[in-house]
């Protein structure tokens, strides 16, 4: 029998599973990106300096480490449904807390405790979706989740749009809340993980999760935790499973210096600067960027389980860091003059344009694909927790670095790093489209290179197990 004849479509319930981690996903773009439009007015409510306005953008960031590290943990012992239920009662409790805050101190409070739910939520809603979805669509449903960060920052910079005239910063946070409420609903109706039930004994439990999740598909086969050792946080520094740590934490690493962060949180400030002028210039621009992202990300998910990881991580970086360097020039050369405007503008667009194709979705898929189950939680609160310390770090440097080497020196700063995480995919990251998790599991732990955890050895071929994804 062919393999299309035995793999499983999506189900409704992995659908549903799918649409659930997509409203975590936009929540986490609006939440994030939200306060690009809001800091100019809270600035001006607070008396924030420079400092403080870092310590405003980055009190959801540092929340968000700590939620990464803490959601894989509870993840790993309760399940991945009752994390996603908790995720979604932080999002639709932090949502009012920070439009109401009369105070900066509880608006640093509220703000860090939306990080707490938006650090769970990149850590579990990619997770469920990953042991959840049949292996030919996987990439494109994990890639759903950027999909949706991207519409949840386009959908903070418009409201940033529509309530900028009338300087309502509390309406641009309070419409978070709608969504959460949505978000909410959805996973209390979702099944738990079969693999995580399976693993934890829940036998007939994870048979009738299999079911509702892959319909008439072959049941996986998955060994059981150990009790004194399965996902152990040492278990994720063995010889062999760290360097799939290594790989997936400098994947997000990479992602975050390339100085995306930086460009979405602080979009407007880098549009006044290199010369768009007016009231509600540098609002538009953003938003412009904002479509770009959006409509780059949703082609990005077309693309991911019919070209690959590899070639869309490499064709989207490429001309990525080519963009922040040629950027980093053309500001050096004359920052006031209307052909740099142009080129910034142009530059910011292929940017935007190359990281949605590339490290936006892509790192989320791998971390998804390669970790083995008993540490799969563990190890992606771990690289989310790394996405979110790097996070703080570029966002709350960002404006000193440019008062300190200008614009065109942090965007060539960013550029070189982007240089460097050009060759580690080289040499790195493996092709894992369409593979079974069990058979990149597999191959990890027979000690295979990372470039090749995606191959299936003929002489080497583990033992047919009936899994499909």
């Amino acid at each position: 029998m062919s393999t299309a004849a035995v793999e499983p479509g999506i189900t409704p319930a992995a659908w549903a599973i799918a649409a659930t981690a997509a409203l975590s996903g936009l929540l986490i773009g609006y939440d994030t990106a939200v306060i690009a439009p809001a800091l100019g007015f809270l600035t001006a409510r607070f008396g924030l300096s420079d400092a403080m306005q870092g310590m405003v953008v980055s009190s959801v960031l540092l929340g968000g480490l700590v939620g990464s590290i803490l959601a894989g943990a509870a993840a790993r012992r309760w399940g991945r449904r009752p994390v996603l239920i908790a995720t979604a009662a932080l999002f639709l409790l932090a949502a009012p807390g920070a439009a109401s805050a009369w105070r900066l101190d509880l608006l640093l409070g509220w703000r860090l405790v939306l990080g707490l739910a938006v650090g769970a939520a990149t850590t579990v809603a990619p997770l469920h979706v990953g042991e959840t979805a049949p292996a030919r669509w996987r990439g494109g449903l994990v890639s759903g989740i950027q999909l949706a960060i991207t519409i949840g920052i386009l959908l903070s910079y418009l409201a940033g749009t529509a309530w900028a005239p009338s300087a309502n910063w509390q309406a641009m946070f309070l419409a978070a809340a709608v969504p959460a409420g949505l978000m909410l609903l959805g996973v209390l109706l979702v099944p738990e993980s079969p693999r995580w039930l399976w693993q934890h004994g829940r036998t007939e439990e994870a048979a009738a999760a299999w079911r509702r999740v892959a319909g008439a598909a072959p049941m996986p086969v998955v060994e059981a935790a150990d009790p004194a050792q399965a996902g152990e946080w040492r278990g994720l520094f063995g010889p062999r499973i760290r360097r799939a740590v290594v790989l997936a934490l400098a994947l997000f690493a990479f992602a975050n210096l390339s100085g995306i962060d930086a460009i979405l949180y602080y979009a407007p400030v880098i549009f006044e600067r290199v010369g768009f002028g007016g009231a509600s210039g540098p609002l538009l621009a953003t938003a412009g960027i904002g479509g770009v992202n959006v409509a780059a990300t949703l082609w990005a998910t077309w693309l991911i389980d019919r070209v690959g990881r590899r070639p869309l991580l490499l064709g989207g970086m490429v001309p990525m860091t080519a963009s922040l360097l040629v950027l980093a020039a053309a500001l050096a050369l004359d920052p006031a003059a209307s052909w740099a405007q142009q080129v910034a503008i142009v530059c910011l667009g292929v940017f935007v344009v190359g990281f949605a194709v590339s490290l936006g979705p892509l790192p989320y898929v791998v971390m998804a694909e390669i970790f083995p189950l008993s540490v799969r939680a563990s190890g992606m609160g771990l690289a989310s927790a790394t996405a979110w310390a790097v996070n703080v770090v570029v966002s709350a440097t960002f404006l000193p670095l440019v008062s300190a080497l200008g614009l065109s020196g942090a965007f060539g700063l960013y550029g070189a790093i982007s240089a460097g995480a050009v060759l580690f995919v080289l040499l790195m990251v493996p092709e894992t489209n369409g593979r079974p998790l069990e058979l990149i599991e597999a191959n990890l732990a027979r000690g295979c290179r990372m470039r090749d955890l995606g191959q299936a050895d003929p002489i080497h071929r583990p033992r047919p197990t009936g899994l499909q994804g």
